[in-house]
């Protein structure tokens, strides 16, 4: 056998190997959990495929998302997923738990829907909760300080200056929650909800621009800030790249506005100078975390960016802002009422 012939032999059997492999950890991961019980779980209206999924898989119901939502593909099953609240009998064969899901759950137990704006610190979250009945506040408030959330986003290095390890993560959305949902258990769906929000393309995106999901969202929660016209989201956040690039301090007002219980209807120069790790007219570069919790459109603003090499913005009274490259062309219009 000629070294050619014997090369080829080895990459087939390689080949073959790799297509075994990856084809018995596929079974391994559709194959039904080995917990025993029964689990009761909510599916919201609306809910996507991979929206469910990861909930199967947080419940304990699946083994892994990601093969559950291919195994549907491959499949080709058609039917909907439909919402409602499910009890399902665990271990359960992924063609059963769809015929179950396909069929609907119930429908009568007490749900409250809560809508969550964009733009909101964890506090001013969790004060529309309580205010809609669900939960305790300091109860909210400790769980965003230090709860057990187990995802890949919240799993930066500690930061003392971070109050809330949630802040910038409970996602602004309208939501169906039951009404005797404990807090751990509302919080965990607005976490659910960004992850699913979060797509791999946003992820590999971040990697592209050299920079965290924590980075990013820090950005985007900014912008969320500072942005009043939709169309502006991305022409700002080109301006604090830009600055980030040259060394210099970002100078948001938004990110003072943070250190305030309610925000002030105009800043003064001493507040301007407030130490804190959070004032970028004192400090460079990124503050510690997000200063609110963007929404998909800041997002996005934050991952592309428009390019350009404007430098500065100044507000207008009509909510849109005038960019400019230089510091003399920006005070004049800061002096033009501009």
């Amino acid at each position: 056998m000629n070294r050619a012939i014997k090369i080829g032999v080895v990459l087939v059997v390689v080949l073959v190997v790799a297509v075994g492999g990856a084809y018995t950890y596929y079974g391994s991961q559709i194959a039904p959990v080995d917990n025993e019980g029964t689990v009761s779980f909510y599916v919201e209206p609306g809910s996507t495929v991979r929206g469910i999924a990861g909930l199967l898989e947080r419940e304990g119901v699946i083994r892994n998302a990601d093969a559950f939502s291919l195994y549907i593909r491959l499949s080709g099953y058609s039917e909907p997923l439909r919402s409602g609240h499910y009890e399902v009998d665990t271990p359960v064969h992924l063609d059963e738990l769809l015929e179950i899901l396909s069929r609907g759950g119930r429908s009568d137990r007490e749900t409250v829907t809560v809508v969550i704006p964009e733009g909101l610190k964890v506090e001013q979250t969790v004060t529309i909760l309580t205010q809609a009945g669900l939960g305790d506040r300091e109860v909210y408030l400790e769980l965003a300080r230090q709860g057990a959330f187990d995802y890949p986003f919240l799993g930066y290095p500690e930061d003392p200056r971070i109050a809330f390890r949630l802040e910038g993560f409970l996602f602004p959305d309208t939501y169906q929650f039951y009404a005797d949902a404990t807090e751990e258990q509302i919080l965990g769906r607005m976490l659910a909800r960004f992850d699913e929000v979060m797509v791999p393309e946003y992820r590999t995106r971040a990697d592209e621009l050299g920079k965290s999901v924590l980075e990013i969202v820090t950005m985007a929660s900014i912008v969320e800030k500072e942005a009043v016209k939709a169309d502006e989201r991305a022409r700002i956040a080109g301006v604090f790249y830009n600055r980030l690039d040259r060394g210099m301090r970002f100078e948001s007002c938004a990110t003072v506005q943070f250190l305030f219980e309610e925000p002030k209807e105009r800043l003064f120069n001493r507040d301007l100078e407030i130490e804190s790790p959070y004032n970028t007219y004192l400090n460079t570069g990124f503050p510690p975390g997000p200063i609110a919790a963007p929404g998909r459109a800041s997002l996005e603003a934050a991952l592309w960016p428009e390019e350009h090499d404007y430098l500065f913005f100044v507000a207008r009274s009509d909510g849109s802002h005038a960019f400019n490259r230089t510091y003399a062309g920006h005070l004049e219009d800061k002096n033009a009422g501009r």
